[in-house]
């Protein structure tokens, strides 16, 4: 009878039932919500696993950001995923001061959007394989940046504007600087300590003077989370004094009217981070044995709106190979 009951069973279940038992629970922990990052990740990972998705944001704050992860320990997750330097650091910790969860959690990272795993130590080197994580970097080598920047006209100074609370952007800033003299450039370092309970417009508006009092013939925007995000301010204003805006990533260029950058573009860089998740929860490889790394191909874009504002042109050396965007008639 028990057998008979046993069959009936499995005959009333439903094929979801059988679905469900191999799909994937991955938490996502971002900072400033989903990303074109995220929604790459997702995308890849969606098409080729059985997965569900929890997102846990902090909204750009830190004490919401600690919540999220001591509330890991009552989610129970196949992978976590975490977006940039500030989450990860505060997650993992350094190789040197190794959290907790890096301690005693098993459960396996994967991290995208991370500005230099080895400059804000959490990793010895790229070859460490003693780490329960993998991901991927989203900045093209300084090197190269300077480069490009080497290729422009008029270019003799760079002034370094960022949010000084960030991680991600103190490396940046430092790592300019230390090249600064091989590639013959003046670099000079303009933090702005944001205050997130009211308008920064004062701040922003000295910084600039000062900048411009300084010659600054250009103006570099790194992987920072608040000139990405509320940088619209900090892009305009740089640009109604004539300096020109070199952004490290994407977004300003889309959607601050930055003039300039080489870029990793996020949605990439997720679905790359993405396909190192995929063979993490298939069992085809394990995160230690996973490269931590960036993209090989980068992204060169130009705001021809920023360039006739400006009145300032990329040499033709650059456009040939750049995605020109925004429409030159919307400029009087």
């Amino acid at each position: 009878m028990k057998f008979i009951v046993f069959v009936l069973s499995l005959i009333l279940m439903s094929p979801s039932s059988f679905a469900k038992s191999d799909e994937k629970h991955v938490i996502l922990l971002l900072w400033r919500g989903v990303t074109d990052a995220e929604q790459g990740f997702m995308d890849y990972l969606s098409q080729h696993i059985d997965v569900r998705f929890t997102v846990l944001d902090a909204n750009r704050d830190k004490a919401q950001l600690k919540q999220h992860i001591r509330d890991l320990e009552y989610k129970e997750a196949d992978l976590i995923y975490s977006f940039g330097t500030t989450i990860t650091l505060n997650l993992l910790g350094t190789y040197t001061e190794p959290s907790e969860f890096r301690i005693n959690n098993t459960t396996p990272v994967v991290f995208s959007i991370v500005t230099d795993p080895v400059g804000s130590k959490l990793i010895t080197d790229l070859s460490s394989t003693d780490r329960n994580f993998t991901g991927v970097s989203h900045i093209v080598p300084h090197e190269i940046q300077f480069k490009a920047i080497e290729k422009l006209n008029n270019i003799s100074s760079l002034g370094v504007i960022y949010n000084a609370d960030e991680n991600n952007s103190i490396i940046t800033a430092n790592k300019m600087m230390e090249l600064s003299e091989i590639y013959n450039k003046r670099v000079m370092l303009y933090p702005l300590n944001i205050d997130k309970t009211k308008s920064n417009s004062d701040l922003i508006n000295i910084t600039i003077n000062n900048m411009k009092r300084d010659g600054i013939d250009m103006a570099y925007l790194p992987p920072d989370s608040y000139i990405i995000t509320q940088g619209g301010e900090v892009v305009s204003g740089l640009h109604s004094a004539d300096i020109p805006t070199f952004s490290a990533t994407e977004s300003p260029i889309r959607k601050h009217k930055a003039l300039f950058g080489i870029v990793s573009r996020y949605y990439n860089v997720g679905q790359f981070a993405g396909y190192k998740a995929k063979n993490i929860l298939k069992g085809t490889q394990k995160a230690s044995d996973i490269p931590i790394e960036s993209l090989s191909q980068y992204s060169y874009i130009v705001n021809i709106e920023a360039a006739h504002k400006l009145d300032y042109y990329p040499p033709v050396s650059i456009l040939k190979i750049s995605e020109v965007i925004g429409h030159s008639n919307d400029v009087n």
